[in-house]
């Protein structure tokens, strides 16, 4: 049985990634700072990566996933950006040696669309990966410099990948300290309950990735990993809607109040790999699911 060791195993995402190697026969180490509840099936690990030396490597994974990070701005978490900065490279850095040493075979670093700009892309139909990004914010070159660190680091006998996510949403979101806010559907599900404009971006359309369709994918991509990296890819091509038409699904006939656009176009993926041929979710099918929404025709 294979096992895969997933850095920020706690929380919304990587949670579900947990669920879904676990589902898919694999031995599951999730390592976090905090657990909310247990997951069946998978190890829990409590312990802070950059404080706790040779934990990672001391589990022997086969695969390592690390979707730990620090998500909420530097100022929200009472940090310069430099040291927000140095926080999420050591994370990248210390999880991708702790691979190396411990045997694990493969290496998945989950990045984000937030590399990118609001107005990287413009005029072209999906967001791709031959788009340059030019976000200049701590979270957005941390995540270009793990690309470029994670890359660099591919040899015989390891393998790497990085995966940039864009919008997601999906049962089981909540907040915690590194990443404080839900998702526009929740955000504007939680503006309609106390009798507020639902807010958005004029003209907006942003892809919209199901979590469980998007956990499946990345398994079936570190299974593949080997033929597929090193490099960068996006996770797939989820589908997308309008703001205004998301809000018009979740309160329909609430106020809205849009900021004014532009925005730069949803997540699409100009490389094969097993992101590429998820079957997604439609997004109105997973409102209703989370009850935010009913299923139109």
């Amino acid at each position: 049985m294979p096992h895969v060791a997933i850095t920020g195993g706690g929380g919304f995402v990587c949670s579900a990634l947990a669920r879904a190697f676990a589902a898919r026969g694999w031995q599951v180490s999730a390592l976090d700072r905090a657990f909310d509840a247990p997951v069946e099936g998978v190890r829990q690990v409590t312990c802070d990566l950059l404080d706790a030396a040779g934990a990672l490597a001391s589990l022997r994974p086969d695969a390592v996933v690390h979707g730990a990070a620090l998500t909420v701005a530097p100022e929200k978490a009472g940090l310069t950006r430099a040291a927000h900065l140095v926080v999420n490279t050591d994370l990248a850095t210390r999880a991708l040696s702790e691979a190396r040493s411990g045997g694990a075979g493969a290496f998945l670093f989950l990045s984000s669309t937030g590399v990118f700009d609001r107005l990287d892309g413009l005029g072209a139909g999906r967001l791709t990966e031959d788009v340059v990004p030019t976000g200049r914010g701590p979270y957005a070159a941390a995540k270009r410099a793990g690309e470029e660190i994670v890359a660099a680091a591919a040899e015989p006998g390891f393998a790497t990948l990085s995966v940039r996510l864009g919008n997601v949403f999906g049962p089981g979101e909540g907040t915690r300290p590194s990443r404080p806010h839900r998702s526009l559907p929740h955000r504007m599900a939680a503006e309609a309950a106390a009798g507020r404009p639902l807010t958005g971006v004029e003209g907006a359309l942003r892809d919209w990735a199901w979590l469980p369709d998007l956990a499946a994918g990345i398994v079936r991509t570190v299974e593949a990993l080997p033929g597929i990296g090193p490099g960068t890819i996006h996770a797939g091509e989820p589908p997308a809607m309008r703001d205004e038409d998301l809000a018009a699904l979740v309160a329909p006939g609430a106020p809205v109040d849009l900021a004014p656009g532009p925005l730069r176009p949803p997540m699409g993926s100009a490389r094969p790999s097993p992101m590429a041929q998820i079957a997604w979710t439609p997004v109105a099918e997973g409102l209703a699911r989370l009850g935010l929404a009913a299923v139109t025709a």
